[in-house]
């Protein structure tokens, strides 16, 4: 198809090239106003106690910890768990994400470190949930050595390694714009297109004398 038939198209199909438009143009405003979001986080780290032998816990860390914290993290991602924070007023797009901290020598997860992150409309209320998923995170991994019995002059805790705080995800309204006219723009271009080409095939079929040769018998 040329340029002059698809011209052609556009003018005979005019009221869908305006229904693209109007659609287009609803579109761009939502984009436009997009509301702001916030991206709380914090990581911790699961350290083990400490003693005689170890008076800094960070000397003690060994990779089973981190797969201990990554069990922790799986545990908090269920559908049951996510009912209940759900239940605690958690509003926003959370996640716990084991940190790989390893080096190119030894690739492992040395350091039992777990970023929480959670993504809301209101700063306030992103620390808020945040601290609520922190609280989280220390309750299953105390449950989890609960059901282990593991004494508690050698259970693990868990400590900040990068303080919680919130910050405003990046929005361009203008780039948001402008992708919203070019779909806009070739989704209407394919819809003219492809009702144009099904009116002028519908058209072409009911000519006389496009039928079999068993019909004109």
């Amino acid at each position: 198809m040329f340029l002059p038939d698809m011209l052609g198209s556009v003018w005979r199909r005019w009221y869908l090239v305006l229904a693209g438009m109007l659609l287009t143009a609803g579109v761009g405003s939502q984009a436009i106003h997009t509301t702001d979001r916030y991206l709380a986080s914090e990581v911790v780290v699961i350290q083990p106690p400490v003693s005689n032998y170890a008076p800094n816990p960070m000397t003690g860390l060994y990779p089973s910890m981190a797969v201990t914290a990554a069990a922790v993290a799986n545990r908090l991602d269920t559908p049951d768990s996510h009912e209940a924070f759900k239940a605690q007023g958690i509003t926003g797009t959370f996640s716990f994400d084991p940190r790989n901290t390893g080096t190119n020598q030894e690739p492992l997860y040395i350091i039992a470190s777990m970023t929480i992150t959670n993504v809301t409309t209101s700063e306030d209320e992103s620390m808020r949930e945040l601290a609520v998923l922190r609280a989280a995170f220390e309750a299953d991994l105390k449950a989890l050595q609960d059901k282990w019995n593991v004494k508690k002059s050698l259970r693990m805790t868990v400590a900040d390694l990068v303080p919680a705080s919130a910050t405003l995800l990046p929005h361009s309204p203008i780039r948001s714009l402008i992708g919203t006219a070019l779909f806009g723009a070739l989704g209407t271009a394919v819809a003219v297109l492809w009702v144009d080409e099904k009116a002028r095939r519908r058209r072409h079929g009911a000519l006389p004398g496009s039928g079999t040769g068993n019909d004109a018998l």
